[in-house]
């Protein structure tokens, strides 16, 4: 018996009774409607909650602190770890990591105090300064509003500011007023600077930390010429965007080196122990497996990967939950198929007899039957993701109007097509042992059946 002819009388026998298969397929409709839906709830969750952390921060970005060498131990009290210091060669381990773009140490200056005024002198302000390598700014995901990124080979001491770095001068002739506001005003307009950040020549100074008798500084001011050649966007994410200063860190080194010996600071510990470092991985999978690395070393770390996985586990949980009980309506949509296919083989005993005395073989029977039962459950799984696709258009707009978010349903290709052959599968599987019930028919007796 050829394919077609095994096909066309399939056909036949299902669109005999279309009632009845309808009805049998509708429980694989809504099984596999279910399953689909509740699998795209969980991949829509996980993308929403993408989507939030990367708002709160960049996911392959993990911050790595030292808190002096030491680590509290489960029995209680400090104990020493493997790394102590967070200095260059440690730096340089991280870098060497599988899945790491770049490491860079975020080297904060406070003793000198650096402030910054105008050539003039009129306009004065303090800023937080860091000195990080040259390449990590643009790495690390920091957006230019205006101007370039610091480069090896620049100028020296080039450096890069915040956007709202400029609004932190103030004009020291006046009493009043004498700092504009990064915000909008009452007309809704935003003030400009006082000045032009990249085109005024500015002083970075720090006045020295001795005094005599009377209080009065002894020594000048530690000044130098710095040359802005970029500002950055100010970002949520990355605050230090907003009103810092970054440079080389060497450079910032050698400032700090030559202010001590300017006002005569002997500084026996010449080895630097970083406080904040920034990792960043080539991408969000390969965070786990680095972090991990790092806190073997002995260090805390920080990576939004932590509250990425809890919210994973969550998705998954609710996943599984929606899943099992879409499962559940898919099984007894499956036992219905089974006992349509049962009942089939009882109506065309007679049938059955026929086609075994005029040469039939078994296999083609047993195919003929499986491939009934299997249409059904196809059939049942097309109109199942039509069905889906509605569903999850539905829970789409209940997202955006009520929980704020741009999508809790999604059902990606892949899914479709898992689905399409899983409910084939079904109705194959369950149709199997009517099947066989089928070929063991004997041909005298089904001809004899009324």
């Amino acid at each position: 018996m050829r394919i077609s002819d095994i096909v066309s009388i399939c056909a036949r026998n299902l669109t005999r009774r279309k009632m009845r298969t309808f009805l049998t397929a509708l429980g694989v409709v809504i099984g596999v409607a279910l399953i689909i839906i509740a699998i795209s709830i969980g991949i829509g969750l996980q993308a929403s909650y993408e989507e939030q952390l990367s708002q709160w921060g960049d996911l392959t970005v993990i911050q790595v602190y030292n808190w002096g060498g030491q680590m509290w131990s489960s029995g209680g009290g400090y104990t020493e770890v493997k790394e102590k210091s967070l200095n260059d060669e440690t730096v340089a381990k991280i870098q060497a990591m599988e899945g790491v773009d770049i490491a860079t140490p975020f080297y904060e200056v406070w003793d000198p105090s650096f402030q910054y005024k105008t050539k003039d002198g009129r306009y004065q302000a303090w800023g937080n300064i860091y000195g990080v390598y040259p390449q990590a700014l643009e790495k690390l995901g920091y957006k230019l509003k205006e101007g370039e990124y610091l480069r090896d080979g620049d100028r020296e001491y080039s450096v890069v500011v915040g956007e709202n770095f400029v609004y932190n001068f103030q004009d020291t002739k006046k009493k009043r007023n004498n700092q504009r506001n990064p915000y909008p005003d009452e007309t809704g307009q935003i003030p400009d600077p006082f000045f032009n950040i990249m085109r005024e020549k500015l002083i970075m100074y720090a006045p020295p930390n001795k005094y005599d008798d009377k209080g009065e500084p002894i020594g000048k001011d530690f000044e130098i010429t710095p040359v802005v050649m970029g500002v950055l966007e100010k970002n949520d994410q990355n605050w230090e965007a907003t009103n810092s200063v970054f440079i080389d860190i060497t450079e910032l080194q050698g400032l700090v080196k030559k202010y001590n010996k300017q006002n005569g600071i002997k500084n026996k510990n010449t080895a630097i122990n970083y406080q904040d470092v920034r990792v960043k991985c080539v991408d969000v999978d390969a965070v786990e497996a680095v972090q991990g690395q790092i806190e073997a070393m002995g260090f805390d770390c920080y990576s939004m990967n932590d509250s990425r996985e809890m919210m994973q586990q969550q998705a998954l949980v609710i996943q599984l939950v929606l899943g099992g009980l879409a499962g559940f309506s898919l099984l007894v949509a499956a036992i219905g198929i089974a006992n349509t296919m049962i009942m089939s083989i009882y109506e065309r005993t007679r049938e059955i007899g026929v086609m075994k005395v005029i040469g039939a073989e078994l296999k083609n029977i047993r195919v003929m039957f499986l491939l009934e039962s299997g249409m059904i459950g196809l059939l049942g799984g097309i109109l199942g993701v039509a069905l889906s696709y509605g569903g999850s258009w539905i829970f789409n707009k209940v997202a955006v109007g009520y929980m704020g978010v741009s999508k809790i349903s999604i059902i990606p290709p892949w899914l479709v097509l898992v689905a399409l052959f899983f409910s084939m599968l079904v109705g194959i599987i369950f149709g199997f042992l009517p099947a066989n019930r089928a070929v063991k028919i004997s041909a005298l007796e089904a001809i004899k059946h009324d």
